[in-house]
C-alpha cells in the first residue's frame, strides 16, 4: 500500500474523531442548558440493566450566572435559604445570613461571614446553593448536627452548622 494513502486515511480518521468529540460535547452542553435528564451508566450487561434518569437540578450551575438564578428564584416567589446565628462568642444571636449565590465563612476579611477566632481557618467553609456544606480543609473542622463534615454535606431545614464557637441554624425556604 502507498504511504500517501496511509497518511490520507490517518487524516480522515483524525477529522472523524474530532467531529465525534465536538458533537458529544455540544450534545452534553445542550442537555445541561435545557435541563434535560442525564442517563446514568449501566450497572450490568444484561437486557434488564436499563439506564436510570438523573436530575440535573441538584448540581451546581457553572453555565447559568448566579445573579440569573437568584432573579429566577425571586420571580417564582421562592426565598433564599439562610443561616441564622444561634449562639456565638463573636456574633450576636439571631443575625441571619442569606446563602443566595453561596456563602463563605472564615477568619479572613474576604469571607461573607467573618469569625475572628483563633480556631477558625482563614477560609474555613463554604455553603453552595441550595444547601451544601463544603469544608475548605480547615484545621479544626466543621460540624453539621454535631458530626464532622467530610466532603460535601447536604443541609436540611433546621440542621445546625458549627464553625468555631458559632452555631448556625439552616433555614430552607418552603
Amino acid at each position: 500500500m502507498d504511504v500517501q494513502a496511509l497518511l490520507l486515511a490517518g487524516q480522515v480518521l483524525v477529522v472523524a474523531l474530532v467531529y465525534l468529540f465536538v458533537w458529544r460535547v455540544v450534545r452534553s452542553a445542550r442537555g445541561g442548558l435545557l435541563g434535560d435528564t442525564v442517563t446514568a451508566p449501566r450497572r450490568g450487561r444484561g437486557k434488564g440493566a436499563a439506564p436510570a434518569p438523573m436530575s440535573m437540578a441538584s448540581q451546581e450551575s457553572t453555565i447559568i450566572p448566579v445573579a440569573d438564578v437568584q432573579a429566577a428564584r425571586r420571580s417564582a416567589g421562592l426565598a433564599d435559604p439562610r443561616l441564622v446565628v444561634l449562639e456565638s462568642d463573636v456574633l450576636r444571636a439571631g443575625i441571619p445570613f442569606t446563602v443566595g449565590g453561596g456563602l463563605t465563612i472564615g477568619r479572613a476579611a474576604a469571607n461573607d461571614v467573618v469569625l475572628d477566632e483563633g480556631v477558625v481557618s482563614g477560609r474555613h467553609v463554604r455553603i453552595v446553593p441550595p444547601g451544601t456544606v463544603v469544608d475548605e480543609g480547615s484545621t479544626n473542622g466543621t460540624l453539621v448536627n454535631g458530626r464532622p463534615a467530610q466532603g460535601r454535606v447536604a443541609l436540611r431545614d433546621g440542621d445546625s452548622l458549627q464553625v468555631g464557637s458559632t452555631v448556625f441554624r439552616y433555614e430552607a425556604p418552603r
